[in-house]
């Protein structure tokens, strides 16, 4: 068998157009199309959410726009009703029932005996010493030097008074000296005030509690309002017909919500379907470019094995 010259054979393949070089710039060219092919792909799952043809399912139209669009859903029923707002009434003879001297007593000695004391004959600290105080005019004693603002206050310690003042002083007389943030819960001012009031022999009696407004209550006055005057007129036909245009009214407005739903659904089932096609176009594509990428190095690395084997 003839043989060749090892360094003959390595000069004739490093001459011939399939060097060293060129199939770098085969190879490059190639693995640049496959990263370019393979990027696109997933590119494309994750702008459409792609991932093996795979749907999920969701409970309800809202679910599937949170979900996709990444909204946020108001639910209507928890924003706030037209359900009737109740005003709570300030019943101070109805937490005077509840009040308790215990704890009004440490309440007292908690909050207020640093600057004042309670007993008959006890001094002045801080502020003035507050026996018989309920039901005593303003300022009544001639030994503390008070600051005054008192003077644009009206009418003597009655519970109502001295209630306010318990609750903010700052509030209740402007400019006052007294450093005090106030008692906010209801129910300790309560004890506090019925702890006063043990203290003071001449305190006015204790305010009753307001009475009770029952709805039947308020339907005999709403009757007896309609029956003292003359200018409402209810006629019974009248009535009728309005209640027949609200229902009809209402049940056109159903109607009316019901098929901008429909509508709505439909166009959103539309937009899916599209969006599904297009995920599955674009898939499609790219399997079918790797697989001609895939075809063509193998190809070219067919080639190569053969331009590189040595004859025998």
């Amino acid at each position: 068998m003839h043989s060749v010259p090892e360094g003959a054979a390595r000069l004739e393949i490093e001459g011939s157009p399939m060097g060293e070089l060129g199939l770098n710039k085969i190879f490059g060219a190639l693995l640049a199309l496959a990263l370019v092919v393979m990027g696109l792909r997933e590119v494309s799952m994750i702008v459409f959410g792609g991932g093996h043809h795979h749907h999920k399912e969701y409970e309800s139209l809202n679910a599937w726009a949170e979900s996709n669009f990444k909204g946020y859903r108001v639910n209507i029923a928890e924003v706030g009703g037209a359900g009737e707002v109740i005003e709570e009434i300030y019943d101070l003879g109805a937490l005077l029932l509840g009040a308790d001297l215990a704890r009004g007593e440490r309440s007292f000695k908690a909050k207020c005996a640093s600057c004042h004391t309670i007993e008959q004959g006890g001094s002045n600290g801080t502020g003035p010493n507050l026996y018989a105080t309920m039901g005593a005019a303003k300022q009544s004693h001639s030994s503390f030097s008070y600051s005054g603002a008192l003077n644009n206050t009206d009418g003597d310690w009655s519970w109502e008074n001295m209630d306010a003042w318990l609750e903010n002083p700052g509030s209740y007389a402007r400019g006052t000296s007294m450093a005090f943030a106030g008692l906010k819960r209801d129910d300790e001012r309560a004890s506090v005030l019925a702890y006063l009031a043990s203290y003071s022999p001449d305190a006015p009696a204790q305010p009753e509690p307001l009475p009770e407004v029952t709805e039947e209550g308020d339907a005999e006055e709403a009757a007896g309002d309609l029956s003292e005057t003359d200018e409402t007129v209810i006629d019974g036909g009248e009535a009728s017909a309005a209640e027949d245009a609200a229902i009809e009214a209402e049940a056109a407005a159903d109607q009316a919500i019901e098929e901008a739903a429909d509508a709505g659904a439909g166009a959103i089932a539309e937009a899916t379907e599209a969006a599904v096609s297009v995920v599955e176009t674009v898939t499609d594509a790219t399997d079918e470019a790797a697989d001609e990428v895939t075809e063509a190095v193998e190809t070219v690395t067919d080639i190569v094995e053969e331009e590189t084997t040595p004859e025998e």
